[in-house]
């Protein structure tokens, strides 16, 4: 038997070591290749289908049904302010008193003028009913009776405007108490007691205001596109409307009226609306968005952050039937409750839109589609957009 030297043995594990390593080596990244590669779960959704009402918004301010300037009707001085800055008032409500005092003396001065007349009506009655009695008689004239009948018709005529100067006279004290000619929110008094004001003209002073804020008026410009659908439907229809600081269109009124004719400058037609203010939160002046209910219309509605842009063009992801990430170009609508777009164009309800992973896909890549809790029923959405 031979014997093999250590050399030689040294020669042989440097031969079959590296080959034990390669095969080893090989059955290694032979199991690897059987693994299956894990997929990204990928969220999606399918667009909600229905038919919904469509609608336009106009942007419009807050103005009171009703606006009084209050002013007074006679000169004097203001003797009392009966109201504070911003109450609530009661049509008939009085407010300022003027100085009563030269009135009363004007009222005693008709007075005395009208009893003053009717004596003389009855003196020259008098006289003329017994002048007429013997004219017949040929003891007087018939000149001096007509004469007689004549004074008698003059003093009726002095008696007459002795009257109206008393009805006047009264009109006047009675406008010492200015009341407040319809209820409302009134302003601040601007002319302080004590003060002279002017009266009974167009450049009479202004003692302050009244505003009837319920009901409420909102007026806007609408898109003379839609003025003749409004004018079918006479004009009562319902809108809503929200604040600027407000997120849904939770305040319901009725469109009552719409301008006689279309701004050619504009394009537009002025028209109103009008809202119960019951607990006056709405003011005047306020700005608002609002909202014309129109036709009904099937829409396609996605979760706006699904969607993307493209440069200038709008896209979604969609999964294929391979489970393969796809780009979708959508021609997008208008925005329902801050949360879904109708989508015109590019998708139907049977696609499968992504939702979740979207900064880690890329066009090509192979996913786990897993379908999103969030979608929910066609019922819901409407419930949703609706309100």
């Amino acid at each position: 038997m031979r014997t093999i030297k250590l050399k030689n043995l040294k020669t042989l594990f440097g031969i079959f070591i590296p080959v034990l390593l390669l095969s080893n080596t090989s059955c290694i990244d032979s199991k690897a290749s059987n693994q299956p590669i894990a997929l990204l779960p990928v969220a999606y959704i399918n667009p909600v289908k229905d038919t919904i009402d469509d609608w336009e918004d106009y942007i419009g301010r807050f103005a009171a049904s009703e606006r009084v300037d209050i002013r007074s009707k006679i000169n004097g001085y203001i003797e009392d302010v009966k109201f504070n800055d911003g109450d609530i008032v009661k049509k008939g409500q009085v407010l300022f008193i003027i100085d009563q005092r030269p009135f009363f003396i004007a009222l005693k001065q008709a007075e005395a003028q009208k009893l003053e007349a009717e004596a003389n009506l009855n003196r020259t009655k008098s006289d003329y009913n017994r002048i007429a009695s013997v004219q017949d008689t040929r003891a007087v004239s018939i000149e001096e009776v007509e004469q007689r009948q004549q004074i008698a018709k003059s003093a009726e005529a002095r008696l007459m405007a002795a009257e109206a100067n008393l009805s006047q006279a009264q009109l006047d004290l009675s406008y010492t108490e200015i009341k407040a000619p319809i209820s409302g929110i009134i302003s601040e008094d601007f002319i302080d007691k004590g003060n002279y004001v002017t009266g009974g003209s167009s450049n009479a002073t202004t003692l302050t205001t009244i505003l009837t804020i319920n009901p409420i008026h909102f007026y806007f410009e609408g898109n003379e596109n839609d003025f003749s659908n409004i004018i079918a439907e006479n004009n009562a229809q319902k809108v809503k409307v929200k604040l600027s600081n407000e997120q849904d269109f939770s305040r319901e009124g009725i469109l009552d009226f719409v301008d006689n004719e279309v701004d050619q400058s504009t394009g537009t037609v002025r028209e109103r609306a009008v809202f119960n203010n019951d607990e006056m939160s709405l003011q005047s002046g306020m700005f608002g968005r609002i909202r014309l209910i129109k036709e009904k219309q099937s829409a396609i509605l996605i979760p706006e952050e699904a969607i993307g842009s493209n440069q200038s063009q709008k896209i979604v992801y969609t999964i294929d039937k391979d489970n393969i990430i796809k780009v979708q170009p959508v021609q997008l609508g208008k925005l329902y409750n801050q949360k879904y777009r109708i989508v015109l164009n590019g998708v139907s309800s049977e696609d499968k839109i992504v939702v979740g992973n979207l900064l880690k896909i890329r066009p090509g890549m192979v996913v786990a589609p897993k379908k999103d809790p969030f979608l929910i029923t066609n019922k819901e959405a409407v419930a949703i957009i609706q309100n």
